[in-house]
Formats: structure tokens, C-alpha cells, sequence
């Protein structure tokens, strides 16, 4: 029984491993998407100011790339936005990128003509998510 348990405990030690080592990309992934952005865009996203929802400064508007729309058949869309990561107290400033995935109505990215390559402009909610504001 003792050797039956210790073979579980192995097993499930090793599925954490294995599942750790396989997740962790060390921001791999953000830098292939930026390497992809052509340098004014990389520098206008670089320059964006940040505009404050209140005096907490806990959420913002800024400018963000969309690096991909994938089309869904439930009339959404799965927007990849690419921004600087840019909350004061929490990170250098414009040392971090951010790379987030939103759900958007197909119609609504449509009558705003947002298409992959646009910059617009995102909400930022620390904790929460990021939106675009179309």
C-alpha cells in the first residue's frame, strides 16, 4: 500500500514539472509580437499618454496595437491587443509589454473599420482585464 501511494505522489510531482516547465515561455511570447510591429508603430505605442480614470490611479486609458482578430461563429471576435505596460507603482515605465486577449463583437470592429495593425485606444483594469474603446 506505502509503495502505491509513493508511486502517486511521484507520478503527480512529475505532471507538475512537466506542466511547469511547458508554461512558463519567460516573456518569449510578448517579444515574438512586438518583433513584429514595424518601428513607428512600436513608437507611437511607446509614447502614449496615459489618461487616468481617477485620482486612485488603478485604471487608465492608453493606446494599444491589435496584433490579431480571430473570427468566431458566434458573431464575436477574439481581439490580441499588444500595449506598453505602463501603472507607475507597479512597473517601470514603458519596460514591460502587455499582451492581452479580448472577446469583441465582429459588428461592432466592422462599423469602427478596426483591422489587425490599428492602433486604439484600451482601458486598463489592473486585476480585471483590458478593453478596447470603440
Amino acid at each position: 500500500m506505502g509503495y502505491a501511494i509513493t508511486m502517486c505522489v511521484v507520478a503527480l510531482a512529475a505532471f507538475a514539472a512537466i506542466a511547469y516547465v511547458l508554461g512558463r515561455d519567460d516573456g518569449e511570447r510578448e517579444e515574438r509580437y512586438f518583433a513584429g510591429i514595424d518601428a513607428d508603430k512600436q513608437d507611437e505605442l511607446y509614447r502614449t499618454p496615459i489618461i487616468y480614470d481617477d485620482d486612485k490611479r488603478s485604471s487608465w486609458h492608453q493606446k494599444g496595437i491589435v496584433n490579431h482578430i480571430d473570427p468566431k461563429s458566434d458573431g464575436t471576435a477574439d481581439v490580441r491587443i499588444l500595449w506598453y505596460n505602463a501603472h507607475p507603482s507597479k512597473t517601470a515605465r514603458k519596460t514591460e509589454t502587455g499582451v492581452d486577449k479580448v472577446s469583441v463583437p465582429q459588428q461592432r470592429l466592422a462599423s469602427n473599420g478596426v483591422k489587425e495593425g490599428d492602433i486604439v485606444r484600451i482601458a486598463v483594469r489592473p486585476g480585471e482585464d483590458v478593453s478596447i474603446d470603440i
